[in-house]
């Protein structure tokens, strides 16, 4: 199972790294953005929902078989959305004004209203509202791809953008890390879980890397210290993952509660991803894509993790 974890995790890392490359290269129609963001909500949801949180409640009620735990299931998932809510709120205050124009939510560059502002996982072609190129940047320098020299300011607002973003990425690390852990436990027998997670996490962080490069961009750093940040950001999850799986098996992949609880969690840091850090009611996401059209896709992938779940089979 690890050999197979490290797989996946490497796989999110390595695709990562090349879609936060392709600002820097391509251009990409806002509407297709548009499209792959509201999949990628809809993909969270449907993984937490449909999926993540379902086998936690299971696992967590197997062994209390008496006594349902209601109390137990209400506190991971409350947990796991707070922790979220922690981060983004109290642990990376600074990142919201760093030199009074850029805020860290994440990865998201809103360019409608000056000062700029940087949100998780937004819809990512609300850049292409710029009749210019990225602050501090020539057209010159655009077309050629080549950076302005390095800045103290710079770094420091490019710092909260990578750091804020990393540490999402360990959360999500922590979902795919612990679906293993029901494979391994007793009558796990499948890997269901762990192929549909990596699916919701490849769909969701693509976006996320491009709009993570395009955000340091803006901020004037140089070519090479963008993929630096872009390299950190694309080794969190893998290293969320394989920590996640390694703890909860010292702590005993046998004991099936402390796997239901670690993916309730998991659970409680989705929704908070594809609810409040991107918004699905968000009236301003749709951006050139019609309401209707990014309800589908909002909808379609809320409903494959559920389908490919019925699929695959149940591992129980």
């Amino acid at each position: 199972m690890l050999g197979l974890l490290a797989f996946m995790s490497l796989s999110l890392g390595a695709s990562s790294y090349a879609c936060g490359l392709l600002p820097l290269s391509f251009t990409f129609s806002k509407s297709y953005l548009d499209r792959l963001s509201a999949l990628g909500t809809g993909l969270l949801l449907g993984a937490a929902l449909g999926v993540i949180i379902p086998e936690g409640i299971e696992a967590v009620a197997r062994p209390n078989t008496p006594t349902f735990p209601t109390s137990k299931i209400a506190l991971s998932l409350l947990f796991g959305f707070t922790f979220m809510l922690v981060i983004e709120q109290l642990i990376l205050p600074y990142s919201h004004a760093a030199h009074g124009d850029l805020g860290l939510h994440g990865a998201r560059v809103t360019t409608r209203e000056a000062p700029s502002h940087i949100e998780f996982d937004a819809e990512l072609g609300d850049l292409e509202h710029n009749e210019g190129p990225p602050a501090g940047y020539s057209q010159s320098d655009v077309q050629a791809h080549s950076l302005p020299s390095e800045s103290a300011g710079s770094v420091a607002r490019a710092f909260p953008l990578t750091f804020g973003l990393f540490v999402h990425g360990l959360t999500d690390g922590l979902a795919l890390g612990v679906s293993f852990l029901t494979t391994d436990a007793p009558g796990g027998g499948s890997s269901k879980l762990s192929f549909i997670v990596f699916l919701a996490l490849l769909i969701h962080k693509a976006p996320t890397s491009f709009a993570l490069t395009t955000s340091l961009m803006a901020t004037s750093l140089p070519r090479a210290k963008c993929r630096k940040h872009l390299a950190a950001f694309s080794t969190s999850t893998p290293i969320g993952a394989i920590a996640s799986y390694l703890l909860f098996s010292f702590l005993g992949s046998n004991d099936t509660a402390w796997t239901g609880i670690a993916l309730l969690v998991s659970g409680g840091t989705f929704l908070y991803v594809a609810t409040v850090l991107q918004p699905v009611s968000d009236p301003n996401a749709a951006g050139e894509v019609r309401p209707a059209t990014r309800v589908l896709f909002i909808a379609l992938g809320m409903f494959v993790p559920f389908v490919m779940s019925a699929v695959l089979g149940h591992g129980h």
